[in-house]
């Protein structure tokens, strides 16, 4: 194994999807950070209760409201001689409080008769690993081009600064794409050593549950496809991110626990505006900046399309529980749009109306 895909390797096993817009999104391979004592040593401040104090978020609200099929987690999905399917929004956490199903979708989990996930192949290490074999360019930049080469010397170093902090030396990830190298940094400590003590994250632990009770789990996606999605961002962008990943360090507890408390609400639409307007700098992979338009378009609305596609026959046999990341289900260009629009009957079965 080259020393270039030992470290995403390594990653891999370990993690995957988190970050404020790709844990409800989707995807994501990530270096571990380090690990803590206690729970609560990574449990921020929820940031709608600051927006709500400095009088800015009835404006996030409204902007929310305008969002079709913002609310809600779970929706039935039917059509006539077909029995019905649900969707079913997730986190891409180990966190407790996404990994306990709310009792309808929970219901609807146990009645079904199969799962569809995003991919199946993060389970399976072969897999995953001739993802990072075969497609070594979604991972590594360029030849000849490094950090060093890329980043200013200021950038550089605060760079290098936030890494060492972390216990990652910048020579382990010089060659490698900046939104591997950003993502790496997002993770809590916390969420960290659940994953090192054996703890799933939501859709990992529902296959595991599915297949246990000998229903089928199908995925959407491969490896190489989620790869490719963060890799097709412009290396601009990513270095823009990176730089503000690392300069947003401190408040990344609160980012996150702010996306888990409006991702328990079911107010999943809320989730990009609140992060935007609370944290302005935070670069496109927090959901703010000008390039957060094209991340939306690659990692989000593009796989919607391919999503929605495959899923088809799956609905077509009736009685799947299919679980993505929540973040696919909202807006114009979202699942539930898509669904309809191929004459689905899509109706929220949550409760929470």
């Amino acid at each position: 194994m080259t020393a270039s895909l030992a470290r995403p390797l390594a990653a891999l096993r370990r993690l995957r999807h988190l970050s404020p817009a790709l844990a409800a999104a989707g995807l994501l391979f990530v270096t571990p950070a380090a690990a803590t004592d206690s729970e609560n040593d990574c449990r921020g401040r929820n940031l709608v209760e600051t927006l709500r104090a400095d009088g800015r978020l009835a404006a996030v609200e409204a902007a929310a409201a305008a969002t079709p099929n913002g609310e809600g987690k779970l929706f039935r999905i039917e059509r006539d001689g077909v029995a019905p399917s649900f969707l079913f929004g997730t986190m891409h956490l180990s966190d407790p409080r996404v990994l306990v199903l709310p009792p309808p979708a929970e219901a609807a989990f146990a009645a079904a008769d199969r799962l569809v996930i995003e991919t199946i192949d993060i389970a399976d290490p072969a897999k995953a690993a001739a993802a990072f074999f075969a497609h070594p360019e979604f991972v590594n930049l360029p030849r000849g081009e490094t950090l060093a080469t890329l980043l200013d010397p200021a950038d550089l170093a605060m760079v290098e600064a936030g890494l060492t902090a972390r216990g990652i030396p910048l020579q382990s990830v010089q060659t490698l794409q900046p939104w591997f190298t950003a993502v790496s940094l997002m993770l809590p400590a916390c969420e960290t050593a659940r994953k090192d003590e054996g703890e799933a994250v939501l859709d990992t632990a529902l296959a595991e549950r599915a297949a246990a009770a000998g229903k089928p789990v199908d995925g959407l996606e491969t490896a190489a496809e989620q790869l490719e999605a963060l890799a097709s961002l412009s290396l601009d962008l990513q270095l823009e991110s990176l730089v503000a990943t690392v300069a947003l360090a401190d408040r990344m507890p609160d980012i996150l626990e702010t996306m888990l408390a409006l991702y328990v609400d079911g107010r999943i639409a809320m989730i990009m505006p609140v992060i935007e307007a609370a944290v302005p700098n935070g670069g496109l992979l927090v959901g703010a900046g000008e390039g957060y338009a094209e991340f939306e378009r690659r990692v989000v609305t593009e796989r919607n399309q391919r999503m929605v596609e495959r899923m088809q026959p799956m609905l077509d046999d009736g009685g799947a529980f299919v679980a993505v990341g929540a973040l696919h289900l909202p807006g114009d260009a979202g699942l539930v749009a898509l669904l309809r629009q191929e004459g689905w009957t899509v109706t929220r079965a949550d409760g929470d109306r």
